[in-house]
């Protein structure tokens, strides 16, 4: 069953991915509340103030997963065997990060968790062009997450899978 326009509102008002300001406008432009969740929902992508990964994990109820520290989340990057990345933006400056997530799995594996941020905090000491900056490492009981640049572009899997083969300079240079 569809929710109505004005609950999938309230839910993403509720959830910090909106605020008063931002629905009124919304509202004022569909002239109407009368409307359908899917309506309000186009309106709010368009405009750019929910993305389609946001609409779709408050459509099916989700309540988790938006923030992590004070970045919001955009959108999935992409997924490793143990971690997932999304491209999220720091709430207070606006600047788009990184956010690499370890999976809900091995949250209650003690050595993989000490791994991923042991992962983090030393790479946080790092800095090198061909190194990404991690700027922050959090671990709380539930989520376990680093911030740092968000890179546009491949990855060097995907460098490699395309390009099949790297001459040895090109390769020592990466």
């Amino acid at each position: 069953v569809e929710k109505s326009a004005e609950e999938f509102a309230r839910r993403a008002f509720d959830l910090n991915l909106l605020d008063e300001r931002q629905l009124e406008s919304v509202w004022s432009e569909l002239g109407t509340r009368n409307v359908s969740s899917t309506e309000l929902q186009r309106v709010l992508v368009r405009r750019g103030l929910l993305t389609n990964y946001q609409v779709d994990r408050l459509a099916r109820g989700e309540k988790a997963g938006f923030f992590y520290g004070e970045n919001k989340v955009l959108y999935l990057v992409g997924t490793g065997s143990f971690a997932r990345v999304y491209r999220a933006v720091q709430k207070d400056t606006g600047k788009v990060v990184a956010v690499k997530v370890l999976r809900k799995r091995f949250s209650d594996d003690p050595t993989t968790c000490e791994q991923f941020i042991r992962e983090g905090e030393m790479g946080a000491k790092l800095r090198h062009p061909n190194i990404v900056p991690i700027y922050e490492v959090h671990s709380t009981k539930r989520n376990h997450f680093m911030v740092m640049d968000f890179i546009e572009g491949r990855n060097l899997r995907e460098f490699v899978r395309v390009r099949k083969k790297l001459g040895e300079d090109e390769a020592l240079q990466i």
